[in-house]
């Protein structure tokens, strides 16, 4: 009995070099989402620095200790204050929700970026065994979509 991984490959084996074309580039698509989504901050964190620029899930991780501390310790310090009403936390031009996002996002963009890499791979040299015929009508499709005809 073949698991799913198995037969997942043995589909691609029966199928057509345009076909499989078309499904890498379905995979990309669902990943690249996410390195074309916009971050909520400048991702230059206080006493971290450019998240953007981290490699490291690790790193980001306490990046984001760092923004719950401060917000612990600001809520703490403007209650020990005896204030009621008091601005909203802020660091570096965000709030901890648009930083734990951000961080969310870099994490997702590290995490992906290695399979997102691969599919890219397997379609360049997927794109080599298509036939000259099939490169007319992947033209053809295309150049229609464009024109909207």
């Amino acid at each position: 009995m073949a698991t799913k991984n198995q037969t997942n490959s043995l589909a691609l084996v029966d199928t057509s070099v345009p076909d499989i074309i078309k499904k890498l580039e379905e995979e990309i698509k669902k990943l690249a989402h996410i390195t074309d989504t916009v971050y909520k901050t400048t991702g230059n964190l206080e006493g971290f620095g450019d998240i953007k620029k981290e490699t490291l899930v690790g790193n980001l991780i306490r990046a984001y200790s760092i923004v719950l501390a401060k917000e612990t310790a600001y809520n703490n310090a403007a209650e020990s204050l005896g204030l009621e009403q008091y601005p909203a936390f802020e660091i570096s031009g965000g709030n901890s929700e648009a930083w734990k996002e951000d961080i969310t996002l870099r994490i997702a963009i590290i995490e992906h970026k290695d399979k997102l890499d691969k599919l890219k791979g397997f379609k360049d040299r997927m794109a080599k065994f298509l036939s000259e015929e099939d490169q007319k009508t992947i033209l053809l499709r295309e150049m229609q979509a464009f024109l909207g005809n």
